[in-house]
């Protein structure tokens, strides 16, 4: 089974794709594959930045211009979403007909157009005061790159209504993990089904 997992900056849908990991799915993370293709020199001569800088230095300096400079954006955007969307079909393709669950996770799944390629999608929401915090504890940006990630994004309501699942991460790290896991639970169900009905 396919699962897409999504959710706004900051909100947590990292950590439940890391205890879903713990617990024997496959996850890939979009920003990983972000991460990569910044890796590569043309990536950055693409984006108009000096192709010498390593990737880390590259994202360093577009993390907070990205979100507050809209030309920045899309040319991020624009250089960067098409291939990204056809890594991920590829991925699709190559993992929704294998057993056990395979999550693609990312901020950007709704916003890309994407959803239609997974079995099944699961949102993770939470205010943007908490995201902001933990944002600024992960990686030091300001309020104003943060918001400017969230103008990117879907709002957490139209997230929630878009997706088959929902998991509220208003509670404590505790409660997510539990709340993560019955999810997960209730996936691990779902494959079965659907494995007894291919046979």
């Amino acid at each position: 089974m396919l699962v897409g997992l999504t959710g706004n900056s900051g909100t947590g849908a990292s950590t439940v794709a890391g205890f879903w990991r713990e617990a024997g799915a496959t996850v890939c993370s979009l920003d990983h594959a972000g991460h990569r293709l910044m890796n590569k020199a043309r990536t950055r001569k693409a984006l108009g930045m000096d192709p010498n800088l390593t990737g880390e230095a590259a994202r360093k300096l577009l993390r907070e211009r990205a979100f507050t400079d809209p030309a920045v954006l899309a040319r991020i955007n624009g250089t960067m979403h098409p291939v990204m969307s056809r890594w991920a079909g590829y991925c699709a393709a190559r993992l929704r007909n294998l057993p056990g669950i395979h999550v693609l996770e990312g901020a950007l799944i709704f916003e890309m157009g994407m959803a239609a390629v997974f079995d099944v999608t699961v949102a993770v929401v939470d205010t943007p005061e908490r995201a902001f915090l933990r944002i600024f504890q992960r990686d030091g940006v300001t309020r104003a790159a943060m918001q400017g990630r969230w103008r990117n994004q879907l709002p957490p309501a139209s997230k929630a209504e878009r997706a088959d699942l929902v998991i509220d991460n208003s509670g404590s790290i505790e409660v997510l993990k539990e709340v993560s896991l019955s999810v997960y639970g209730s996936l691990v169900k779902m494959e079965a089904h659907r494995g007894e009905q291919n046979t």
